[in-house]
């Protein structure tokens, strides 16, 4: 027996304009969709028996009943699986969510809210889940037992979290390895995250804001008796990343700008970047950051602009020319000990304050 264990996958989710430009924003909306397709037609070229969908398949409130029959029709391109699924934190069943909006594919499964069981006759498997039907569930969730069918193979479909001060399903970890499942699916935590022998977190299929960097996609889990194979097979079509640029007081924004571009070819352009400047930047002024970011944009480059440069000045310098005015008693206020990273912000704050004041006077 052959299944694949999803979730998060946000379908419809909408992406910031502002963080993304309104093209790239509309682009990676439909990336979920696409990368979805993906995994249909992986399920067929892979033999997969069943798809188990722990949570937020869709992101119910953005999402036309156009695009409802278009993921459905995506459904039912699979030959052989069908996707048992649990709604989660993102997708509960509520009055008029999107779930109820169409007619579903008889290879889509939508657990009821609550808790209770499946049976898979045909693989001699019986799913035991809890699926939601309000926004936050707060109160710590008490795991339960698997059925007690004799010769059937037991799953738990979960979207909840470990963390016990969590207002989404909060579950103790311990409880999920003793319980005695065979596989234990979780979904909620967008990274994938092995909790326990088989019990996972498979994480968003697609990472889904700056920040959840690296591989995303989903188990494959191979059960042959008692034994249970478990593999993470990376699959979105880009990754969040991370770099780091260093610059210099007599850079420009067009020499940052092109910087940045060419550590974002030697990287993969495909992927969306975290540029973090570090350096020094011009005394009296720093940088248009969301300019460049908008340059970078319009080029394909995607990327935030994180700016951590301090201002390039020698303070010991800087002392000796301004003692007796406000700008050597502000620095004097700020010697003789070591400075917290508050008080250096501060000192750095306001030095680029008087500094300019002076230049415009």
């Amino acid at each position: 027996m052959r299944f694949l264990h999803i979730s998060d996958l946000h379908l419809g989710k909408n992406f910031s304009a502002s963080r993304y430009g309104p093209q790239f924003a509309r682009r990676r909306r439909q990336e979920l969709l696409d990368t979805f397709a993906r995994l249909i037609d992986f399920a067929n070229e892979n033999q997969v028996d069943f798809i188990l969908c722990c949570g937020d398949f869709l992101n119910s409130e953005e999402l036309r009943v156009e695009e409802l029959r278009n993921i459905n029709a995506m459904i039912e391109k699979l030959n052989r699986a069908v996707i048992v699924a649990i709604s989660g934190n993102h997708d509960p069943q509520m009055q008029n969510c999107a779930y109820q909006k169409i007619q579903w594919s008889k290879r889509f499964y939508l657990a009821p809210a609550g808790s209770g069981r499946v049976s898979m006759s045909a693989y001699r498997t019986i799913i035991t889940y809890h699926s939601w039907n309000q926004k936050e569930m707060p109160e710590p969730f008490t795991v339960p037992k698997p059925s007690t069918q004799q010769g059937y193979y037991q799953i738990l479909m979960l979207h909840a979290d470990t963390s016990a001060e969590s207002r989404y399903l909060p579950v103790d970890a311990h409880q999920l390895v003793d319980a005695g499942f065979g596989y234990v699916a979780l979904g909620h935590i967008h990274k994938m995250q092995r909790v326990a022998p088989n019990v996972y977190y498979s994480g968003s299929l697609e990472p889904l804001d700056f920040g959840e960097n690296g591989e995303h996609g989903f188990m494959m889990v191979d059960v042959e008796g008692e034994r249970c194979r478990c593999q993470f097979v990376p699959f979105s079509s880009r990754e969040y990343r991370k770099l780091t640029i260093q610059t210099q007081e007599t850079d420009s924004e067009l020499t940052i700008s092109e910087r940045i571009a060419a550590e974002i070819i030697c990287e993969n352009p495909q992927h969306i970047y975290t540029v973090t400047l570090a350096g020094v930047h011009p005394m009296a002024a720093g940088w248009n950051i969301e300019k460049i970011e908008e340059e970078l944009r319009d080029k394909e480059y995607f990327c935030t602009i994180e700016d951590e440069t301090r201002p390039a000045y020698d303070l010991d310098a800087l002392y000796r020319e301004n003692q007796g005015n406000l700008i050597g008693d502000f620095i004097s206020s700020f010697q003789n000990h070591d400075l917290s990273v508050i008080e250096e912000k501060a000192l750095q704050y306001g030095l680029e304050a008087l500094l300019a004041q002076r230049e415009n006077s």
